[in-house]
Parts: C-alpha cells; structure tokens; sequence
C-alpha cells in the first residue's frame, strides 16, 4: 500500500508516523482517506478531534488526538487520544496527563497550506529556531520540560510572537 501523501502536502513526521490537522485531512491519499472515513463511523462519543496520527505502514492503525484550541494555543496540550484499529473495529479512548500533558511543536507542519493561521504558525517556529529553542527538541515534547527550556533561554512568548526575555540590569 502506497503510504504517501497526494500533492506535497507531508503533514508532521515523527518516527512512523504522520499527523494532520483536520484541516489537511483532504489531502492525504485515497488508502488513509478511506481509513479515516471508516474511523468515523466509529468515533460517535469522540468528535472534538482536531489532529490526525497517521500509521505510515498500517493505515488500518491511527488515531484522533484532541488538543486545546489548535488556532489559538501556541503549542496546545494533548487532552484526550482515540486509538482506532480498523481491522479489529475496536476504538480505545485515552486521557492524558493533566500535569504534564504532551505538547505539540511546528503545527504549520500540520495544517492545509491554504490555512489561514500557517504563516503565524510558521513565522513562530522560525523565531523560536533562531533562539535556539528546537535544539534538543526530542526532549521537550511534554508541557513541563517545553516550559522550562522556554524559561532557560529567557524566551517569551505572546500571541504567536517570541521574543528574548529582557535581562535585569
């Protein structure tokens, strides 16, 4: 089964692993198109999704990720996750850690290019890789160890926008 991705729409890789914001959901090829469709059907107590985590080598494996409002959140938290296996028809809801939730990173990466927020989005990941905050990014994926690398660098972030914390003098 061919696992790639209809135009040059990639979404996020992470291992074997694609994620997609439902905004992109239309361009993935036809054999994740038509998973996610039968997934579906059987996400009736599960509709607040807003991200797709594809399987590259098993579209008949993905999950739909419920993060805090992706627009609006500068790196939203991961609330709850739907694990579907298509092949069993089986669905496993999961609620993740309220303390320390994971985080997620470079959502332009995510969405449609069409996305009327891409380029905010794109223009923060940019200003964060210039501050040197993406470095040990494997690290960093929970809202705690996310923070304190923030805090480290002295970065601030307002509205989509980083900049370097003033030092006292």
């Amino acid at each position: 089964m061919n696992a790639e991705i209809n135009t040059n729409f990639k979404g996020k890789r992470v291992g074997g692993f694609m994620y997609i914001h439902k905004s992109g959901q239309k361009l993935v090829s036809s054999n994740y198109s038509d998973a996610i469709e039968k997934s579906l059907l059987l996400l009736r107590d599960f509709s607040t999704w807003n991200v797709i985590k594809l399987n590259i080598k098993n579209p008949e494996k993905l999950s739909f990720l419920e993060y805090e409002s992706f627009e609006h959140a500068e790196f939203p938290i991961l609330f709850r996750s739907c694990q579907v296996d298509l092949k069993l028809k089986k669905i496993q809801i999961r609620q993740h850690s309220k303390n320390n939730p994971p985080v997620l990173h470079r959502k332009e990466l995510l969405v449609h290019p069409n996305h009327p927020d891409r380029a905010k989005f794109l223009s923060l990941t940019a200003q964060l890789e210039d501050l040197g905050a993406f470095k040990n990014i494997v690290k960093l994926g929970t809202k705690h160890r996310w923070e304190d690398e923030l805090t480290k660098l002295n970065i601030v972030i307002n509205d989509h926008v980083a900049t370097p914390k003033r030092q006292a003098t």
